[in-house]
């Protein structure tokens, strides 16, 4: 049984609500949601526009061979043979505290480069694992991810305010393994002073962000992530 993952979705500027278990519970809190969720990785047949409106029936229908819905699980094959199950933690959703409840859907899949993306969904707070279907490697996300324009890179943005749920972040992940093409992971402390957005990818090696601070008053400040001598880094707002 896999039980992976550990981020929040993302942006500062359009806020919603939702039930954070949609499919079982009324319970809800407060999202940031992007003003630019991505549509990389979307599965054909899957007709919605947001990071949090993802169709799984549309992505088992396409991916059938790799993945298949069995009662609560989420099952997995690898194509090196390996099976990984993703289980649902219905008993924890339903008691009064819901410790430890946790779904797991496929929401997307990136087949220039053999990649599946998993939503898991907290009672507070959601999270997204991109595994590579050749050997079951994967790593968690805050965000379902944006290719850069030469597709060699992936990269997520999330923030929302207060501690609790899953944290805020930003990851860049090369599409395909490689130790030329090192991961970056960056998780905002709790008592961090900016939210950051994605704004899009400006080349191959700048992420453009929108920051907005915390404090008052409010001043947003737009900033980046950069590759430089093969590292990435988060320019500060300034």
């Amino acid at each position: 049984m896999a039980n992976e993952g550990s981020t929040r979705t993302a942006g500062d500027r359009l806020r919603g609500s939702r039930s954070l278990h949609r499919r079982s519970s009324n319970r809800s809190r407060s999202l940031f949601l992007s003003d630019h969720p991505s549509q990389d990785g979307r599965c054909i047949g899957d007709y919605g526009a947001g990071d949090i409106d993802r169709s799984e029936k549309a992505c088992l229908e396409r991916i059938g061979e790799l993945a298949r819905r069995v009662g609560p699980g989420l099952q997995l094959t690898f194509r090196n043979g390996k099976t990984r199950i993703y289980l649902n933690e219905e008993a924890k959703c339903q008691s009064s505290d819901a410790d430890g409840c946790v779904k797991y859907q496929l929401t997307g899949c990136f087949p220039e480069h053999d990649l599946l993306l998993i939503e898991v969904d907290y009672w507070e707070g959601v999270s997204w694992r991109l595994v590579w279907a050749e050997t079951g490697d994967g790593t968690s996300i805050v965000a379902p991810p944006h290719y850069s324009p030469d597709k060699r890179w992936l990269a997520s943005v999330a923030s929302g305010e207060g501690p609790s749920g899953p944290p805020n972040g930003m990851d860049i992940v090369p599409s395909k393994p490689s130790s030329s093409f090192k991961q970056w992971h960056y998780r905002t402390p709790d008592d961090g002073q900016w939210l950051y957005e994605f704004i899009g990818w400006d080349g191959n090696a700048r992420v453009g962000l929108l920051a907005s601070s915390l404090g008052a008053p409010q001043r947003r400040s737009p900033t980046s992530i950069e590759r430089r001598k093969g590292d990435w880094h988060l320019r500060e707002p300034q």
